[in-house]
């Protein structure tokens, strides 16, 4: 969310509105700042606590339209009049946005990246409360800004919007660069989430493939309910003196993992389009991931190999041929500078506010 709003800031006046509840105060925090050419208005408040599901989901719903209509009031009073919402996906803020159209008569655009929608994931389809408001709110906006080409297909397969225009997510190009350092690892960066992100999978690959290159380490980036799961998993199969858990880190280290890596790697059950294969892209980094989602639309033979989901015999293939393979790294660094950096992707942007606020 930022991020883009940091794209779009380098060609249009942009304020970045968040409110969020939280339990543990007892009155509302608000954060004024103005920094990296936009406004960012941060506003917390007291959660809600009663213990009736119905009035406490109408007094949820309640507050949180409050402490927007609260937000745009303190930024009107610096002088911010937006033309136009911008939304990081439509659930839950797309709420506010289709108000305040309603109301205020400011347009509306969304930016989507959830993978809830995608039919492999499941979650859009099994909720009732979801598949009751959000078409609603996807077919009131002016566009809708799906990051692949593959989640535009998962909205028009659920009815969801009526115009749409890709716009990939956006990544650092400044903070991701290549380095020469000495390569003695394959890095994975994702949250330790077993059931999307396979991790075991990847540690049961990279188990056959230590046999045949035993110098070679594995870095895990992230943090997640199964890093307990994965650590025992690690230590049953011996491979703790090969595989180390780095937990989360920031993006100077990461930079530095990927430097020391052959290859970045997601061995996902379902994707939408992970920021972490374009950050090792940024790194001139080739990437290994399960051919899911959007993933397939930016890997191809120059940037890394697709693989089917749960194949671990083919995963320590691909491992093995990345070593064998030359990998131009400059190249893949321009795909990503070109595609997803902030320039770009703020170009994009103010395409399309011009064109809704023209219309």
């Amino acid at each position: 969310m930022k991020r883009h709003a940091e794209a779009a800031g380098l060609y249009n006046n942009v304020a970045l509105l968040h409110t969020k509840s939280d339990a543990t105060i007892s009155k509302p925090q608000i954060n004024f700042s103005k920094e990296n050419g936009f406004t960012e208005l941060v506003i917390k408040y007291p959660k809600v606590k009663n213990k009736l599901p119905i009035i406490s989901k109408l007094l949820k719903i309640k507050r949180y339209k409050q402490y927007y209509k609260h937000g745009l009031g303190l930024l009107k009073s610096e002088g911010f009049y937006p033309d136009l919402v911008h939304c990081n996906v439509m659930n839950p803020v797309g709420l506010i946005a289709k108000f305040w159209k309603k109301q205020l008569k400011i347009p509306y655009v969304i930016t989507e990246h959830w993978t809830g929608f995608l039919s492999s994931d499941g979650r859009y389809s099994q909720s009732r409360a979801l598949k009751f408001s959000l078409p609603k709110i996807a077919n009131s906006a002016e566009k809708i800004l799906p990051v692949s080409s593959d989640l535009k297909n998962a909205l028009i397969q659920n009815n969801l919007g009526n115009n749409f225009e890709i716009v990939h997510n956006v990544v650092n190009t400044e903070k991701f660069y290549p380095q020469n350092k000495t390569k003695n690892k394959f890095l994975v960066v994702a949250d330790l989430e077993n059931v999307q992100k396979n991790i075991i999978g990847i540690i049961n690959a990279f188990k056959i493939f230590s046999k045949y290159n035993p110098e070679i380490e594995l870095s895990i980036a992230g943090g997640g309910n199964d890093r307990e799961l994965i650590t025992e998993h690690i230590n049953h199969i011996d491979l703790s003196d090969k595989i180390t858990l780095h937990g989360r880190v920031p993006s100077e280290e990461l930079n530095n993992l990927l430097a020391e890596s052959y290859a970045s790697i997601l061995f996902s059950n379902y994707e939408n389009l992970p920021c972490v294969i374009v950050e090792a892209f940024a790194a001139g980094v080739p990437f290994i991931s399960t051919e899911v989602g959007g993933v397939k639309e930016i890997i191809n033979k120059e940037r890394g190999f697709l693989i089917p989901v749960k194949d671990e015999k083919a995963l320590v293939n691909a491992m093995s041929q990345i070593l064998k393979t030359h990998w131009d790294k400059e190249a893949i660094r321009n795909y990503a500078i070109n595609t997803f950096s902030y320039n770009k992707i703020g170009q994009e942007f103010n395409s399309i506010y011009t064109e809704v606020i023209g219309n």
